[in-house]
């Protein structure tokens, strides 16, 4: 299976930090085996999996956050004070993490994929959407698209401040269906069950002061979790009719955002690989009708 097979395929790459582990098994069974999409947009740490995906360079985004894992240059609340963020994104682009991993920029750069990313612009509340041959300022689009409310500093692209993605469009699947594409898979790292609570008072006050610059980008957060859930269900009746094809883990997921047990990320992958195995007979047929 091969890219002239899958020419008109959408693939969709939800969010959720460390969740991810998740997402890169599935994004590394396809590289193994040649799956190769036509059309790729990731959203928050679905962009940071879609770039290795990209380059075809299999175990790679799995690999680097469990090398770094407990190193405080990548992760730690210090982070926050030093390098705009408790994930300190720019050190995944850094000379010393290239140095453990080598990112293959030839093949990112010649790959025929299209490759948009999501992220929320801080003025507007809206999602922005950053295409790779279209935008020099793509790696600055993948640390915007990943930079979490509270936890992480604004991102300025073209004088404009952005977030994390996922609060204007957590799964940007409708982009795809804007552009045309009638066979769209979408990789999300929450179970079926599961559906976003709202935020408690505390949260939506401390957004509101934080922002309060940005009361667009305010509205945007308070009612992310309503248009998250909106989301999940219009997906879920678009799989029922099999217009989409989901990938998702099976039980609920207990990794957090910023896990710390190696074990508990390892196993999440794990559960990403036996999900494509069992899933990739019917996403064959799904691709081929």
């Amino acid at each position: 299976m091969g890219s002239d097979f899958l020419q008109r395929a959408a693939l969709i790459l939800e969010g959720g930090a460390l969740r991810s582990f998740f997402t890169s098994a599935i994004l590394d069974f396809f590289i193994e085996h040649d799956v190769e999409f036509e059309y790729v947009h990731g959203v928050s740490a679905g962009t940071l999996c879609a770039m290795n995906y990209i380059s075809k360079q299999r175990n790679r985004s799995a690999n680097i956050n469990l090398h770094f894992l407990h190193d405080k240059r990548y992760i730690s609340v210090s982070n926050l004070w030093n390098n705009g963020g408790i994930f300190n994104l720019d050190f995944l682009f850094s000379p010393e993490c290239f140095a453990y991993s080598p990112f293959d920029w030839d093949a990112y750069r010649q790959s025929q994929q299209t490759f948009e990313i999501t992220a929320t612009n801080c003025d507007t509340g809206q999602a922005n959407v950053f295409r790779k041959e279209q935008n020099n300022d793509q790696v600055e689009a993948i640390k915007a698209s990943s930079s979490i409310p509270l936890l992480s500093d604004i991102r300025i692209i073209d004088d404009q401040p952005y977030l994390d993605g996922g609060i204007a469009d957590s799964i940007p699947y409708k982009r795809a269906q804007q552009l045309g594409y009638d066979k769209i898979v979408v990789v999300v790292t929450r179970d079926i069950n599961y559906r976003k609570p709202e935020n408690g008072a505390a949260m939506n006050n401390l957004v509101k002061q934080r922002y309060k610059q940005y009361p667009n980008f305010v509205h945007s957060f308070i009612n992310r979790p309503k248009h998250y859930n909106q989301a999940l269900t219009e997906i879920e009746n678009l799989e029922k009719q099999g217009k989409i094809f989901v990938l998702r883990p099976e039980d609920p997921v207990t990794v957090s955002r910023f896990e710390r047990d190696n074990t508990k990320l390892i196993d999440l992958y794990h559960k990403g690989t036996e999900t494509i195995v069992e899933q990739m007979p019917a996403l064959k047929k799904y691709l081929a009708n």
